[in-house]
Order: C-alpha cells, then sequence, then structure tokens
C-alpha cells in the first residue's frame, strides 16, 4: 500500500528539495518513511505535486542541488542500481511532459545531468513541446550542456537537434511549454531568486 501523506507534509519535501536543505530533506523523510513503513522508493513516488506533477528530483534537478540528488539516488539504487522503480522515479514527466533532466539541461546544471544520465536518466524522452532535454539546453544557450550529454548520448541525440524541431523557431518561448515559473536556488542558508526561468513551470514559491 503506497504511503499516505499530508499536502502539508508533501509540500515541505518538495520546498526541502527545491532550497537544497538535505539535512531537513532527511530529517522528514526519515520520520514519514518510519510512520508509514516505507521505502525512500515509495516516499517519492508518492511526493509530488497534484496539480503540476512536479517531484522532488524536479525540484533538486532544477535548481542545482547535485548532493542531494545524489543522495536521493543513491537510496533508489536499492535493492540494485537502475532497477525498474528507480528508473520509472528518474524518468518521470511532470503535466507539462518534462522530467528532472529536462529542468536540470535547461538551467544548465551539468553536475545534475551527468548525476541523472550516469544513473539511468533518458535523454531522447520528449515533453509535450516534443523537445527532449538536450534540446532544451540547446535553445538556453547552455552549450556545456549540450556538449557533454551529445558527447555521451551518441550521434542519435545531435540528429534531434538538428531534426524536426530545429524548424519550430525561437529560443525562449520554444522551451518546455510549462507558464510562470522562477527557479529558487538557495546559497547558505539565504533564499534568493536565481536564473529566473520564463515558461519552465517549476511550481510553487520559495515560501512555504
Amino acid at each position: 500500500m503506497a504511503p499516505k501523506f499530508t499536502e502539508d507534509e508533501t509540500d515541505d519535501l518538495i520546498y526541502f528539495a527545491r532550497v537544497g536543505d538535505k539535512d531537513e530533506f532527511e530529517t522528514l523523510r526519515e520520520e514519514l518513511c518510519k510512520r508509514e513503513g516505507c521505502s525512500t522508493t515509495e516516499a517519492l513516488e508518492t511526493a509530488r505535486e497534484s496539480e503540476s506533477g512536479n517531484g522532488v528530483l524536479h525540484m533538486s534537478a532544477a535548481n542545482g542541488h547535485h548532493e542531494l540528488l545524489a543522495l536521493l539516488i543513491k537510496q533508489l539504487s536499492n535493492p540494485s542500481p537502475q532497477n525498474p522503480q528507480m528508473l520509472a522515479i528518474l524518468n518521470t514527466q511532470n503535466a507539462s511532459g518534462n522530467t528532472p533532466l529536462h529542468w536540470a539541461a535547461l538551467n544548465g546544471h551539468l553536475e545534475c545531468v551527468k548525476i541523472l544520465i550516469e544513473n539511468g536518466a533518458d535523454p531522447t524522452i520528449q515533453n509535450q513541446k516534443g523537445h527532449d532535454a538536450v534540446y532544451e539546453a540547446e535553445l538556453a544557450d547552455k552549450t556545456e550542456v549540450v556538449d557533454w550529454v551529445l558527447k555521451e548520448g551518441g550521434e542519435g541525440l545531435e540528429e534531434g537537434i538538428a531534426g524536426d524541431d530545429a524548424g519550430e523557431g525561437g529560443a525562449a518561448d520554444e522551451s518546455t511549454g510549462e507558464e510562470g515559473v522562477e527557479v529558487v536556488k538557495v546559497e547558505e542558508g539565504e533564499g534568493k531568486l536565481e536564473d529566473a526561468v520564463k515558461n519552465l513551470g517549476i511550481g510553487g514559491a520559495a515560501e512555504k
């Protein structure tokens, strides 16, 4: 049976992932898993915003919190790396079809991109705009991400960038298709808005 979290508990997990508060996230996750008798995998499957479909990995990847992302993926690797449940969570699409990899790539968070792909994230998944993660990175001029993913992903991804989507037009309005979003990155405990991304769809405000 899936664990049951209150709306506030889900919001807190999403918030801690969004701002990269690893200690607070782990404290709450352990408390909830103990109460519900569930694994980290089951907790992450449950902790998603109902309207947007955004999950914990979306938030940590979008904001460049690679240490939290790595910790969660390590926990998901139980009982084995790249098990089916782990891969399903890594490649979860939100309401606009974007995976955690889409957001990490679009925001230029190369370490998060590396962690996701090296652990089984699929760079060929397309969002509702028909864009894969590397195409989103190209639109956002995140060349470091584009170069690394193409090197690791092979010719198929490069052909995708030069293919059907290339004729669709501009950059900013050809992004992920999600609306009204700001990416929040917190440094040294102080909240600040950085790298605000229009039309990205990282829902919710920084404040709880």
